[in-house]
Order: C-alpha cells, then sequence, then structure tokens
C-alpha cells in the first residue's frame, strides 16, 4: 500500500532559480522538477534595474526586452503564481537590494540553482576566438558572470539573512571546464574550472558556518537553449558525445532528476561535481 499522506521531497522548500532564457532552458526544466517534487520557486532575470547607470537607449531597450521574454516564459511555463525579480549579477548594488526585495517580501530560501554564464567571444555564427586573442576585458566579463557571480550572489542572500542554514547551492557546469572539448569552448571554459573551484572552497567554507551544501554539474553537450546554439560546433560535439556515450547524451529532464535531489534539505553530499552526461566523461 502506499501512504496518501507521504510527502513529497522538496514539499515546504523554497528555491531561487536563475538562469531562465526561454522554453528550452535548462534551469526551466529544474524549475519544473523542483516543483513536481513539491517544491516552490522564485525566479530572477537579467533587465534593467535603477542601478544601471549610463546605459545607451539601446542596452537599456536589451535589458528590458530581455526581461519581457524572461516574464512571458516563467508565466507561460510555471504560472501566473511565480515570482519573479530583475537581476544583474555584475552590479553589487543590484544583488544587494535584490535580497533586501526577498527579505522585504519574508522569502526564506532553502536553496538556489546558479545557471548564470556569458561569454562575449562566443557569438552565433561567429568563430570562437583563439585565448590568445581574449582581450582582458572579455576574459574578465566571462570569469565575473559565469564564476565570481557564485560568490557574489551567495554573500548577499547570506548576508541579507534569505538563505537558510542548511540550504542548497547547486551550479550548472561542462565538461570544457577541465578538458578540450571536440568544440571550441576555450575562454569560457576557464570561467567553468573557476566555477568549479569556487564551488570546492564554499562547500567548505559553508559547510563549516553554515551547514550548507554547495554542488555543481556537468550536463552533456546541449543545443536545445539560445546560449548552446550559438556555440561553435556545438551541434557536431552534441553527435560525437551522444555515440560515444555509454548510454547516449543524458537528456534535460536527467539533469532535472539530479538537481533536484542536490537540491534536497537533507543528506551530506557536498563539494562534488557531478557528470550527467550518459557516461561521457568515462573515456578520458
Amino acid at each position: 500500500m502506499t501512504n496518501s499522506n507521504a510527502k513529497l521531497p522538496l514539499e515546504g522548500n523554497k528555491f531561487l532559480i536563475t538562469g531562465i532564457t526561454d522554453s528550452g532552458s535548462l534551469a526551466l526544466k529544474i524549475a519544473k522538477q523542483v516543483m513536481a517534487e513539491g517544491g516552490t520557486v522564485v525566479c530572477s532575470g537579467l533587465g534593467f534595474t535603477p542601478h544601471h547607470k549610463g546605459l545607451s537607449e539601446k542596452a537599456e531597450n536589451f535589458l528590458k526586452k530581455t526581461y519581457a521574454s524572461f516574464e512571458e516564459t516563467i508565466q507561460k511555463e510555471l504560472g501566473s503564481d511565480v515570482e519573479t525579480f530583475p537581476l544583474d549579477v555584475t552590479l553589487d548594488d543590484c544583488m544587494e537590494e535584490f535580497g533586501k526585495e526577498l527579505l522585504k517580501k519574508n522569502i526564506q530560501l532553502d536553496g538556489y540553482l546558479h545557471s548564470i554564464a556569458m561569454d562575449k567571444t562566443i557569438r552565433p555564427g561567429s568563430t570562437v576566438k583563439p585565448l590568445l586573442d581574449v582581450t582582458k576585458e572579455e576574459f574578465f566579463q566571462a570569469m565575473d558572470v559565469s564564476a565570481y557571480s557564485l560568490i557574489a550572489l551567495t554573500r548577499s542572500l547570506v548576508n541579507c539573512n534569505v538563505l537558510k542554514n542548511n540550504a542548497s547551492i547547486l551550479a550548472l557546469s561542462y565538461i570544457g571546464g577541465e578538458f578540450i572539448t571536440q568544440h571550441p569552448y576555450k575562454n569560457i571554459g576557464v570561467a567553468k574550472a573557476a566555477l568549479e573551484r569556487i564551488v570546492k572552497e564554499l562547500a567548505f567554507e559553508l559547510g563549516k558556518s553554515k551547514n550548507m551544501k554547495v554542488n555543481a554539474i556537468r550536463f552533456s553537450a546541449y543545443t536545445g537553449s539560445k546560449a548552446g546554439s550559438a556555440i561553435q560546433g556545438l551541434q557536431e560535439a552534441c553527435d560525437f558525445s551522444h555515440d560515444q556515450s555509454p548510454l547516449g547524451n543524458a537528456q534535460p529532464e536527467d539533469l532535472a532528476y539530479e538537481s533536484a535531489y542536490l537540491l534536497r534539505p537533507y543528506g551530506r553530499v557536498t563539494g562534488t561535481i557531478r557528470y550527467v552526461d550518459g557516461g561521457y566523461h568515462i573515456r578520458g
């Protein structure tokens, strides 16, 4: 017999989901799985805020359009009752205000998903820049958004007292953070390597001080999102890894299941870089 009163794994838990941009976003798949397991979510997306100063009209319009598209995706895919917030992780004041806004709304988080990355050396239809051609500005922009933001956002949520003790933090990474991939990954690969190192350092610091867990997942090559479709040669890499993986490429649903598991408030899994890639990584 089944127990009809049994709680779902994430029932009563609330999570921040970052990085949803469109219906193909991996972060969206994870949000849906969190909700299917009884959790609730709030979502942040890139958008214009009062902290954006001196922007051109074009840049301001881009941020407003991006946020409007994000909100439309959330309402369509997750429901109109899911709260959304604009967030730019490159602006300290914006992150501080974000944390204060969550506190004002009495939102207490049991964890969050870090699914934020950016690399201006990767553009649709363009060849990925060799590392020797990457400018200092491009390098540090990628590092700021894709890696350092895990530190900055966590600090803001902790300092504003909205991230509970025993919370679970999960970052999305990629095998290109360690290995040379079948497709050019270069500058963003360096940033992902930094992200994974940050995961381990934060796992130790936050585990000791607040009993928090911090992990990352390396997912299969994926072309279903806008970000993935912009990477040169990624479709060919998907085909190659699918052929070479013992189980074929992992699907977004596989990532969502593992992510929801790592976001659970119980268990002592921390500081790990998990693979959800159909076993591709064992080939070396």
